[in-house]
């Protein structure tokens, strides 16, 4: 009997690591995802570094990492010597960049570690909406995350998101992914998103972590409060950087406000009842890529400020009011510098942020047709366009 009743707390104590044997423990468990099979992987020590330093007593910190050596899922610990990541499961060599391996790595810390409420931090390589191959050849599938060539589509990355897990919020350490197309896709699956309209300078969040992935698994404020206070210690980092470092922009989304978005936009815009007629988009137009820097031929931009299109397009003046006020309900902060990688004409390709509404979009134009073609099966083209009664 003494036996019995000594492995039966032995298993108690096992604690967040078997969900069958404990009820959920009021914690939110943050996963790390790092994609870094690819031209990353120089980034592997110093973000374990960081995690490391990271983490505090109390924290559920869960690493996935995958780099040319093989791929793990390790979960942070205190050891004598101080916080070291315990290897739960090792997988070998696999393509990180996979819808199935994304979700496959959160079911396991869900069945693991249970809880009312879960983190995801993604890092790696992303293109937003925009084709797999990465912007220099636009034509394909949607990507996100990037190994040996291989991307994750966008709509593979939202059906990756288990349903019924409850994910309280994707931040994404990755370039371009505040666009209205990727926010409309998630929804549904998470109700907070962190991201850049423009890309992430290198080192990221990375100098953030050791202060403010603490933030990230806090439960005694709302969600939105935390990721914006990320948000803001992040871009006060930023601002105190210079030269072309001194370079960001940071979003944060509510996704169950995209879809009401949508249908302002349509409405204001008529379904950009002139878009189809047009070669070009109208001249001036903030943009948040480099066009031209990565290889890309024709050089022209993909990613526009959402605000500024619309207002470019307006076609009824009375439902403008409407657009502003569900625009204000999705993007309920956001941040950018001045300029960015130096602005308009540094030999960086940069640019000067003069418009800045959290969210981008894509403008079909006569350059890219294939490109035209794969955006018209977005759900985001398909919600904005229809026709207006």
């Amino acid at each position: 009997m003494q036996v019995f009743f000594a492995l039966f707390v032995a298993l108690l104590e096992w604690g967040c690591e078997r969900r069958e044997l404990v009820e959920p423990e009021p914690c939110r468990p943050l996963v790390v995802y790092l994609a870094l099979d690819n031209n990353l992987q120089v980034e592997y020590d110093a973000r374990m570094s960081a995690l490391r330093r990271s983490w505090r007593p109390g924290m559920e910190l869960w690493v996935y990492a995958d780099t040319p050596s093989g791929a793990t899922l390790g979960r942070m610990e205190s050891t004598s010597g101080g916080a070291e990541l315990r290897t739960v499961e090792s997988y070998g060599a696999e393509n990180s960049a996979s819808g199935a391996t994304l979700e496959r790595v959160l079911r396991t810390v869900w069945r693991l570690c249970p809880s009312d409420g879960y983190g995801l931090l993604f890092f790696s390589h992303a293109t937003g909406w925009l084709p797999a191959g990465t912007l220099g050849h636009p034509s394909g599938s949607r990507s996100v995350g990037s190994d040996h060539g291989s991307e994750i589509e966008l709509e593979s990355f939202s059906a990756a998101l288990p349903e019924g897990m409850p994910l309280d919020y994707v931040v994404f350490e990755c370039c371009l992914m505040a666009g209205a197309e990727v926010m409309l896709e998630l929804q549904g699956r998470t109700p907070w998103v962190l991201a850049s309209s423009a890309e992430v300078v290198a080192p990221g969040f990375r100098p953030l972590y050791e202060s403010g992935l603490e933030v990230l698994t806090e439960r005694t404020r709302p969600v939105p409060e935390l990721l914006a206070a990320f948000g803001q210690s992040y871009m006060s980092h930023v601002e105190g950087l210079s030269g072309e470092y001194r370079s960001a922009t940071l979003s944060l989304i509510r996704t169950s406000s995209m879809p009401a978005l949508a249908e302002a936009v349509r409405r204001v815009t008529r379904g950009f009842a002139d878009e189809e007629g047009r070669d070009t988009p109208p001249a001036g137009l903030q943009h948040f890529d480099r066009p031209g820097a990565y290889g890309d031929r024709p050089a022209a931009a993909r990613f526009y400020d959402l605000e500024a299109y619309v207002e470019a397009c307006l076609a009824d003046p009375d439902a403008e009011a409407a657009f502003r006020g569900a625009l204000a309900d999705a993007v309920v902060w956001r941040d950018a510098t001045e300029r960015f990688l130096g602005g308009d004409g540094s030999p960086y390709k940069g640019f000067d942020i003069g418009r800045h509404s959290g969210l981008t979009l894509y403008v079909p134009r006569g350059e890219f047709p294939a490109l035209n073609e794969t955006y018209r099966r977005t759900a985001w083209w398909q919600a904005t366009r229809e026709e207006v009664y």
